[in-house]
């Protein structure tokens, strides 16, 4: 038998809702819509603004970090250079009259010039013009001269002139000490040895030098003057301004120096000094002097040079707990003003749920949120174009300063020679032409100038005496000539940005029929680069005096150009190099080329071409 059918169940009776008005129970939420809003906008902006704060800090300690350290840097750089170049030109001053006092005419040996009262008075006279200079000696190996200056000086500053003149004669080599002469007052004495035929004279002066007002000059930004002091190679200090003696001690026997002391090596570091039972953090760097191998310190206590990094810590915090409360308070506004509109549709739809059939949903004033909307996004609009017309600029500012830095670098080497002074500048300017008459691309053409610039940045590496010789190079000063291209090479290679240049610094000298170079490419294996500077190159070399050569004339030039095609260049670049300088977007100064006159031609244009 199957099972009884359940009891059939009536769905409960409804109710006519009559005219009055019906209560419907509603169930109350603790989270009502504008508390919703509330937290989502007062989350939208703490949130962000916490995190934001958090690698903004972050950040700006990275930053104040590397610049206190930067500034010890330069405090301690600047220093340092300026006294090696104060002291460099005090030497190539004392070896100039040195020389001057040995070579006048009309004595019978040096040591009669050197007993001379006509050397006498010139080195009275040279003091009286130099008040810095607090004594002057010229003399052979037995101290046989003119010594002009105080009558006697004391005795420490007496064997420091001593000691320097014999460690000149004896090394063969610029001799310095460094010396005391009043509590206000810092010298060094300078000796510098003066071969004179199989003799070797001597020439030393003493040179007052004022090292705090040479800091000062220097620029050391926030280091303050005390917080610097020099030290000589082996780690003695030589001058302070009055810093405290017991961190100068710490520092003095602190692996910084000690480490200088075996590799003169330029480092900052932060250094745990123990002062009095105590650790002292300090923030150091050490940076030699090149032309004494002294070493200038530079120290900053720790808490002091990042004490910054506290106060922007501390106003960060602050700044952003003000506008956690700005946020508390603009999300509490923004909610009930955004909520408002729901909230009378809610109270509708609930009269409505209650029976009241005659309450409508006013509809006015809910369109002004999307007007807000729009509002909203033309402001961030706005914000968004105004940064990308800063990054705009900043890339621009970028590409000045980057196409500065190579031009200020290719003008240093062509500074080495005078006779040379723009090469880089016109050759670059000749192969954007050439380039232009091939067809390339704008930024190809870019390249090809950069890369012209510095195709010569490698003779950075060559002897002056090879470079300014007037005369043809020995084959083995010609090896050594060869050599520019691959230095310049090695000098770019650790830059990323000129890497795509490489080719035209390394190769501008190779040949089309494989006789150039340094790596005796041919044809195609030349890079195109290459082959246009090399072109450019050697038609800057023809029509420009150098100190082998007079300037040959343009047509010369030009003729010698096209002779070379198919053995030194690639008649492809040649013709273009013709078109170019046949249109006129190749020119000659001929005032600049014809600067120097007095050297005579004792090479052929194209010998010419190989060295330039």
């Amino acid at each position: 038998m199957s099972a009884p059918a359940p009891p059939e169940r009536r769905p409960p009776e409804r109710r006519r809702p009559t005219s009055a008005r019906v209560e419907v129970p509603r169930r109350r939420r603790v989270l009502k819509l504008r508390h919703l809003l509330f937290l989502l906008l007062l989350l939208s902006g703490i949130v962000p603004l916490v995190i934001s704060s958090n690698l903004l800090i972050r950040d700006n300690i990275e930053v104040l970090k590397t610049q206190q350290q930067e500034i010890l840097t330069y405090s301690a750089q600047s220093t340092a250079d300026a006294l090696s170049e104060r002291l460099t030109q005090r030497k190539d001053q004392l070896r100039q009259l040195g020389r001057a006092l040995l070579s006048y005419p009309g004595y019978a040996t040096i040591q009669d010039r050197l007993r001379s009262e006509w050397a006498k008075e010139s080195m009275w006279s040279y003091i009286d013009d130099h008040p810095e200079i607090y004594a002057f000696h010229v003399a052979d190996q037995t101290g046989l001269g003119w010594r002009v200056g105080p009558e006697t000086p004391p005795e420490r500053i007496e064997r420091a002139m001593t000691d320097a003149f014999h460690e000149a004669l004896r090394a063969g080599t610029p001799a310095y000490r460094f010396v005391i002469l009043s509590p206000q007052e810092t010298g060094v004495v300078i000796a510098v040895p003066l071969p004179a035929g199989e003799e070797t004279m001597v020439a030393r002066s003493l040179v007052r030098l004022s090292l705090e007002n040479l800091t000062a000059g220097a620029g050391t930004g926030d280091i303050e003057k005390k917080e610097l002091f020099l030290i000589d190679a082996q780690g003695e200090l030589l001058w302070s301004p009055g810093s405290r003696e017991e961190i100068e001690a710490a520092l003095l026997a602190s692996e910084l120096v000690s480490d200088f002391v075996k590799v003169p090596v330029s480092v900052t570091t932060k250094l745990d000094l123990e002062v009095g039972g105590a650790t002292y953090p300090t923030l150091a760097r050490v940076v030699q002097v090149r032309e004494t191998g002294w070493g200038v310190v530079a120290h900053k206590p720790y808490q002091q040079a990042f004490e910054s990094v506290d106060k922007m810590v501390r106003r960060t915090v602050y700044s952003s707990v003000v506008l956690v409360v700005l946020a508390l308070v603009a999300a509490l506004l923004a909610a009930r003003w955004l909520s408002q509109p729901i909230q009378q549709l809610v109270q509708a739809s609930h009269d409505i749920a209650a029976g009241n059939f005659d309450r409508r949903v006013k509809t006015r004033g809910l369109a002004f949120e999307i007007a807000d909307l729009a509002e909203d996004f033309n402001r961030m609009s706005d914000t968004v174009e105004s940064y990308v017309d800063q990054l705009r600029r900043a890339a621009e500012a970028n590409r000045e300063l980057f196409i500065s830095t190579i031009r200020a670098f290719a003008a240093t080497i062509d500074a080495k020679d005078p006779y040379t002074r723009g090469h880089s500048e016109r050759v670059a300017a000749y192969s954007r032409s050439i380039a232009r008459y091939l067809g390339l691309a704008k930024d190809a053409q870019e390249k090809v100038w950069i890369s012209a610039v510095l195709h010569d940045v490698g003779k950075i590496g060559v002897d002056d005496r090879i470079l300014k010789k007037v005369g043809v190079l020995t084959p083995e000063e010609f090896e050594q000539m060869k050599l520019h291209p691959v230095i310049g090479a090695d000098i770019v290679e650790p830059i990323s940005a000129l890497r795509e240049m490489i080719p035209g610094i390394r190769w501008h000298h190779e040949a089309w029929n494989g006789t150039g170079y340094p790596d005796n490419l041919k044809g195609e294996q030349i890079p195109l680069m290459a082959r246009v500077i090399g072109v450019a190159d050697t038609f800057d070399a023809i029509t420009t005096t150098r100190p082998y050569q007079n300037a040959y004339s343009t047509d010369y030039a030009i003729q010698t150009i096209k002779k070379l095609t198919g053995k030194r260049f690639d008649p492809k670049i040649v013709k273009a190099f013709l078109l170019a300088y046949e249109a006129g977007n190749i020119k000659v100064d001929k005032q600049e080329a014809d600067s120097v006159t007095s050297k005579i031609r004792i090479t052929t244009p194209e010998a010419v071409s190989a060295r330039a």
